[in-house]
């Protein structure tokens, strides 16, 4: 395991630190590929509260939750102009299914995920840390306690990233073999074996916009609908440290390569990927307690 600082050469899902230490644990992985923007700095929470407006002109998946939040500032510096790479190969167009939701309703964790919603939106920290089971894994690497992820604080990114996981439906849990476990997982889209889950993109939505610059300001390039793209490495790693943290929230934006070798933007509330933060529930003892809230493999 290598330790030092967390570099896009290693899994940042195994990354955490506080504002009085630094504890990275590394773990290299294929690719090298927008790995950190699974990064969890609680030192840097505050300063992520002003960002570069998501795109809002694009019809979401039947299940994408609408943010609460106010809509955040738009003074976030975009990418050097100078910075951008050439175009990249073009590839086949490859077509999704459009995401379901995979609760049944009226069951009990279809009442328990409104619950949880609906906490998520109040931000209230007193119900996440009564669901947080005491086992709960937040890291690859070392155990560490749960309030690392900050919680307690209503400006945490922790909060947003939960909120955004929970957006776009939950599918039963794909349990080990000879293991019987009632559970879920979200978003749905984090069991797909579609993709790369480092380096493929799932665009969730309906003539999404593609932009020049990760602004809703900037040039449309081009549209995209419920298809697998490839991630911008180049572009990822010419964002600021603020936008990287937001690219998996509803209020950052996600670099990719369309089919027709186009590098753009897009909103993040319509691109995920497999290996982004995701979610585990399990009942145990009567109870839904969450027992993942991890990013990486």
């Amino acid at each position: 395991m290598r330790r030092g600082v967390c570099r896009i050469d290693c899994d940042p899902g195994l990354f955490r630190s506080n504002s009085n230490s630094t504890m990275p644990f590394c773990r290299p992985i294929p690719n090298r590929l927008f790995l950190l923007a699974l990064c969890t700095s609680v030192s840097v929470l505050s300063a992520c509260a002003n960002a570069s407006q998501p795109d809002s002109d694009a019809t979401p998946a039947p299940q994408a939750a609408a943010s609460s939040e106010p809509a955040p500032a738009t003074n976030q510096p975009a990418v050097s102009p100078s910075a951008v790479v050439a175009s990249a190969s073009p590839y086949p167009r490859r077509p999704l299914t459009p995401t379901q939701d995979q609760v049944p309703a009226g069951s009990s964790f279809n009442q328990f995920r409104s619950q949880l919603q609906q906490a998520v939106q109040a931000r209230d920290a007193q119900f996440i840390q009564a669901i947080a089971d005491p086992d709960i894994k937040i890291t690859f690497g070392p155990p560490m306690p749960f309030s690392q992820l900050g919680f307690d604080d209503p400006k945490s990114l922790s909060w947003k990233r939960l909120e955004r996981l929970l957006s776009i439906g939950c599918t039963p849990y794909e349990a080990p073999a000879a293991t019987t476990v009632e559970a879920y997982q979200c978003p749905s889209l984090s069991q797909s074996a579609i993709g790369d889950p480092f380096s493929d993109i799932h665009i969730i939505g309906t003539n999404v916009n593609v932009r020049s610059q990760p602004s809703a300001e900037s040039e449309t390039i081009g549209t995209l609908t419920h298809e697998l793209v490839k991630f911008d490495s180049a572009g990822f790693e010419q964002l600021t440290e603020q936008q990287r943290n937001l690219s998996q929230t509803f209020d950052g934006w996600m670099p990719i390569i369309t089919p027709e070798g186009k590098r753009g933007f897009v909103s993040s509330r319509y691109a995920y990927f497999p290996a982004g933060y995701r979610a585990r529930f399990e009942q145990r003892q009567g109870q839904w307690k969450m027992t993942i809230f991890i990013a990486g493999d």
